[in-house]
């Protein structure tokens, strides 16, 4: 296979790595939005205060893009580096931290999205939830984390 060809394939699995969170990001923003916007209208249509905590909320399903941005960036180094004939390896590191990090954030969307109901309805919780969308998080960062220690396991040798 070509030197191009090996870039190109290897720089397209840093930016599955990118777009696969940045996906996911989107779908659980826009689910976890939704339902902050339901609530809100509910706190309207009864004469109470909207909270803004359910903007917080909603924004938690972003970070996931930003790891993704991450691992993109650490792999297009390795390549610039020199290690172009590992692009299967970053291709399947892309893909794969990608999609995880991706579902992280589609399920932590969900999750603020009970949690959006659950503090307008108590007035109650906003620690509690805030905990369960870290636990949520924590997937991301762990598949992140796991594809970084990847990564540093290649080791460039000057040609």
């Amino acid at each position: 296979m070509d030197q191009e060809t090996m870039i190109a394939l290897g720089k397209g699995g840093a930016y599955c790595s990118l777009a696969l969170s940045a996906i996911g990001s989107g779908m659980g923003t826009g689910i976890a939005g939704l339902s902050a916007l339901g609530a809100w209208k509910k706190c309207y249509a009864q004469n109470r205060p909207a909270p803004f905590q359910l903007a917080a909320f909603t924004s938690a399903p972003l970070s996931q893009t930003i790891y993704g941005m991450v691992l993109m960036t650490l792999i297009s180094n390795k390549i610039q580096e020199g290690a172009v004939t590992y692009w299967p390896m970053f291709l399947i590191i892309g893909v794969t931290a990608g999609a995880a990090m991706g579902v992280s954030a589609w399920f932590q969307g969900i999750a603020a999205a009970g949690a959006c109901d659950s503090f307008v309805e108590t007035k109650k919780g906003f620690t509690n939830n805030l905990m369960i969308l870290g636990i949520v998080e924590t997937i991301a960062l762990f598949s992140m984390v796991f594809a970084i220690v990847q990564l540093n396991s290649i080791k460039i040798t000057p040609v």
